[in-house]
């Protein structure tokens, strides 16, 4: 089950709360299905390609950018169509694990989390990038376990904590270090590229992966004791980092 579904209740999302005017209720956003993909309508929109029906996960990233004039469809008690305007904020009321939700869909891209998710989907054939629910994803394609961006915001400094789907099962779930899971990725991506290279060019590749994880993260991968390289391959390889490439394709003869 994805995040988004876990919203959805009995056709609805009962966490978007909107009061209507006189005669005043409660009333949620609508959620229908187009294609087993479920949507909310945007009678503002029929005239899109979409003609109004908008996917629930595009609605909620809309939502969490504060895109203005967005306005989706609820129906009252007595069946007939209201629209939630979401430019009324004194009518609106988000349920605090939305807004949780929401926060994380808008600070994903320039976190630590989001950061080390998108470096770790770089790493192909490893990883793949993957949007899900609203959030972009890194897919492990040899198991299928899907890496997803967390929010840290309540926490005094961002470390790039990241939310594992062990095998694709949001069922099966763990909050883990990135930089632990950046070492693993790390390692098993450079002697995948350098078959046949020497155990030096591997941990020289290494150390200089190690840093580019650094500079696009922020973040440190956690290999305590893996070493500085010896001084040719220090300066081969920035050179290469220079050229954009890696040592041990272009610089390094293989040791067969």
């Amino acid at each position: 089950m994805s995040f988004i579904a876990d919203f959805i209740q009995s056709g609805h999302l009962p966490d978007i709360e909107y009061r209507t005017v006189a005669p005043e209720e409660i009333v949620s956003p609508r959620i229908t299905t187009r294609e087993g993909v479920p949507v909310v309508y945007m009678h503002g929109e029929r005239s899109a390609p979409h003609k109004g029906f908008v996917p629930v996960a595009d609605f909620l990233h809309r939502l969490a950018r504060r895109e203005p004039n967005l306005a989706v469809t609820g129906y009252r008690a007595n069946g007939r169509q209201t629209t939630i305007s979401f430019n009324k904020t004194e009518r609106v009321t988000l349920s605090p694990r939305l807004q949780a939700f929401l926060l994380s869909l808008a600070s994903a891209r320039d976190s630590k989390s989001g950061s080390v998710v998108a470096f770790l989907a770089n790493l192909s054939p490893l990883y793949a990038h993957e949007r899900h629910d609203g959030l972009w994803c890194a897919r492990s394609l040899s198991d299928g376990t899907l890496i997803l961006p967390v929010d840290e915001t309540e926490w005094g400094e961002e470390i790039g904590r990241v939310m594992v789907h062990w095998q694709g099962d949001s069922a099966r779930q763990s909050e883990i270090n990135g930089e632990d899971l950046a070492a693993l990725a790390l390692e098993r991506y450079v002697r995948l590229h350098g078959v046949g290279a020497s155990e030096e060019a591997i941990a020289a590749e290494l150390w200089f992966m190690d840093r580019h994880f650094t500079f696009k993260t922020g973040c440190h991968a956690n290999l305590p004791l893996l070493p500085e390289p010896p001084s040719r391959l220090a300066k081969a390889g920035r050179k290469a980092l220079e050229m954009g490439q890696g040592i041990l394709t272009n610089l390094i003869t293989p040791r067969l």
